[in-house]
């Protein structure tokens, strides 16, 4: 793992909302509700239009709900491994967790009946070298194609929304599986090289995203958000000071070289397995620019 990188439960998520969720969590992962907020899942279990007025009454702009749900949902939600079962909302909520899909697709409908301008977006990873997640994803590929490449030895797949927010007119990250909201905070809990800020217990294992693709009108991934925000938003965030590194030039050739191909996966034509190597080589890059990231200030 990277030096420097560390996940930290911040209780300030939490306490924003009005919460009084503990400090500590139970082995799951998973933390006890309050008496406030056993009233507020009561709602989300009857109707997710209600759960999403009552919990956003005092917010007036789109982020500002946005950021209330998805913080209520990655504090109070349980974060599940994939079990390639399908589940439709209300199950989900039943179960009061899920994987990083379903999280999503609670915080879509919830969000969604407050009329906010949402698309969902799915993301490649570099993540801890882990022999026996490529061996698996080797065997889902032969049995059941391309699309399951999208996660091996050492990357893996992750969904999130974007959402409109039409005072900034700007596109905004949403992460219900995390708490992050807003492309500020999404960079410092999932790209910069400092302490990290996230409520997603496996965020310490998805080292720093390589591709990033919203859906389109008909929900397939290809509106290519990589650029924006590995590049031009993260060279923003330490003051366009990153493209002076020399580790910089590889690090974006890389993303660029590896981009279409997560695509690919995503479609189903490319096997994203056959390109490990240029994985490894990307991550190589970013520890590289993280060994010079120390004495750049954001």
């Amino acid at each position: 793992m990277l030096n420097g990188i560390r996940l930290c439960l911040v209780l300030l998520l939490a306490l924003e909302l009005g919460s009084a969720v503990s400090a500590q969590t139970t082995v799951s992962g998973q933390t006890d509700l309050s008496a406030r907020d056993v009233e507020i899942y009561s709602l989300a279990k009857r109707d997710i239009g209600q759960f999403a007025r009552e919990l956003t009454k005092s917010e007036s702009s789109e982020l500002g709900q946005a950021r209330t749900i998805v913080r209520w949902l990655a504090t109070n939600f349980e974060w599940k491994s994939t079990d390639y079962q399908k589940r439709d909302v209300q199950e989900i909520v039943e179960r009061r967790g899920g994987n990083c899909n379903e999280l999503a697709m609670v915080a879509l409908a919830a969000m969604r009946s407050l009329g906010i301008r949402l698309r969902r977006v799915h993301e490649v990873n570099i993540y801890v070298n882990t022999p026996d997640r490529g061996e698996r994803a080797s065997t889902l590929v032969k049995e059941k194609g391309n699309t399951y490449s999208v996660f091996g030895r050492r990357h893996n797949d992750h969904v999130w929304l974007e959402l409109y927010d039409s005072r900034a007119k700007e596109w905004f990250p949403a992460d219900p599986s995390s708490g992050l909201v807003g492309t500020e905070e999404w960079l410092k809990g999932r790209v910069w090289f400092g302490e990290r800020t996230s409520l997603n217990p496996i965020t310490e294992q998805m080292i720093v995203p390589f591709a990033v693709y919203a859906a389109d009108e008909n929900d397939n991934f290809t509106i290519d958000r990589t650029r924006h925000y590995l590049i031009d938003e993260f060279d923003n965030l330490y003051r366009r000071r990153l493209h002076k590194i020399d580790a910089w030039k590889d690090w974006v050739a890389g993303v660029d070289f590896l981009d279409d191909k997560a695509r690919g996966a995503f479609a189903g034509t490319v096997n994203l397995l056959d390109y490990e190597s240029r994985i490894d080589s990307l991550a190589e890059a970013y520890e590289r620019l993280s060994r010079s990231a120390p004495r750049l200030k954001t």
